[in-house]
């Protein structure tokens, strides 16, 4: 297993709770595709996910789920965080947080279930609900639950935000900072260039 995998529930709570789309791994008779959905957690003392998602109750995504087989899921966040550190051209290093894992779907049709299903989804993105839901706003909304068999996370690069939440050793990273495709500042130290390596010799750069 890669080293900076995440099996501890807590922190893969935290990435979930900053992830906003989750990507099913489906399939049918043309083969696999993949299904961004929004979605909801609940996740036990005892490391035990169950994730929430809705839909129309028809449709390719529907029969897929309805099957009532493994599928695989997937979450990330954070890539705008790119930074650029010379001289080595291709030294691009993104932020970004993952989760990865795979459950078996099922189709809710308690009215009770399906309500704390929706609940739980809405809280994910809100913190309060503007508005009472009752029963009768559900019953014709098509929820699964998928109970989880196998969850795990990463993060990459983490920002110093990102480290203080996962208690995860702060790594300072100085260079081209990009936002929206431009650089929006620079804080690498250009006098160390003098010592590098050339990036395609392998040569000190000093003469």
């Amino acid at each position: 297993m890669r080293k900076d995998i995440i099996t501890d529930h807590a922190k893969i709570s935290w990435i979930l709770d900053q992830c906003q789309i989750l990507r099913l791994g489906l399939s049918n008779k043309n083969g696999s595709y993949v299904v961004p959905v929004h979605y909801g957690y609940q996740g036990d003392s005892d490391g035990k996910y169950t994730i929430y998602i809705h839909g129309t109750g028809d449709g390719e995504k529907a029969a897929a789920l309805d099957k009532e087989e493994s599928i695989g899921f997937e979450t990330d966040h954070g890539h705008e965080n790119l930074i650029y550190t010379p001289p080595r051209k291709g030294d691009f290093g993104p932020s970004f947080m993952s989760v990865i894992g795979n459950g078996v779907p099922h189709k809710l049709t308690d009215p009770q279930e399906k309500l704390f299903a929706l609940r739980t989804l809405i809280h994910h993105y809100v913190n309060t609900i503007p508005v009472t839901i009752s029963t009768d706003d559900v019953k014709n909304v098509a929820v699964w639950a998928i109970e989880v068999e196998n969850i795990t996370g990463r993060v990459h690069n983490p920002t110093e935000e990102w480290s203080v939440a996962l208690g995860m050793p702060i790594k300072e990273r100085r260079g081209k900072h990009y936002k929206n495709g431009a650089v929006a500042f620079d804080d690498f130290d250009y006098s160390k260039l003098d010592d590098a390596p050339d990036a395609e010799s392998g040569a000190s750069r000093k003469e």
